[in-house]
């Protein structure tokens, strides 16, 4: 019974963070990801310094490995203090690189559906319109990088809330059924 309560009370907890932090997510995604980005420079910050924390102890450099864990590790300073300064470049930076693979894929797309045409294929105008708003998409990431990012964290806040409801919803029902089974149980 004691365990009963352990997930019940643990699942209570994690619904209540869940659920915040899709509201978060939803209402303030700009905000959110700046946050994101202090974690990510600050997780990079920690194991940059404690790389080199370990190679001072161990008085220097003795393999090719600790060397290049050496300047990883520089990179990680370097790439954390960035980050600090501008928290949402490295979104920006995956987007804009994302921006440039949609571009890319949909050109090549587009060659292959010329393909199509000639072929006669009776809906090829459809993959175009496809290939097309495919290249639109990437240009937008290209000249806007945190347009469709603040669409996204909102729609995974929404997520979060909507996943977390339906969670605290079916463990209701869990609940209901598990004591309906001990009670015919112990009749």
């Amino acid at each position: 019974m004691e365990s009963i309560k352990n997930v019940k009370w643990n699942s209570s907890i994690n619904s209540i963070v869940f659920i915040l932090l899709g509201l978060l997510l939803l209402i303030f995604p700009k905000e959110s990801l700046s946050i994101g980005g202090y974690l990510i420079a600050s997780i990079l910050m920690l194991a940059g310094l404690g790389n080199i924390i370990g190679v001072i102890k161990n008085k220097g450099i003795e393999t090719n490995g600790e060397g290049i864990n050496l300047i990883l590790s520089i990179a990680a300073i370097t790439l954390s203090i960035t980050i600090f300064t501008d928290p949402t470049w490295i979104i920006r930076m995956i987007n804009m690189f994302i921006g440039v693979v949609l571009i890319i894929s949909s050109i090549m797309n587009f060659l292959n559906l010329i393909q199509y045409k000639n072929n006669r294929t009776v809906a090829w105008w459809i993959y175009l319109v496809l290939v097309i708003l495919v290249f639109i998409i990437g240009v937008v990431e290209i000249i806007n990088p945190t347009f469709l990012t603040k669409i996204i964290t909102q729609l995974v806040g929404a997520s979060l809330i909507i996943n977390t409801t339906i969670t605290l919803f079916l463990n209701r029902r869990i609940k209901k059924y598990l004591l309906i089974e001990q009670k015919t149980d112990s009749e």
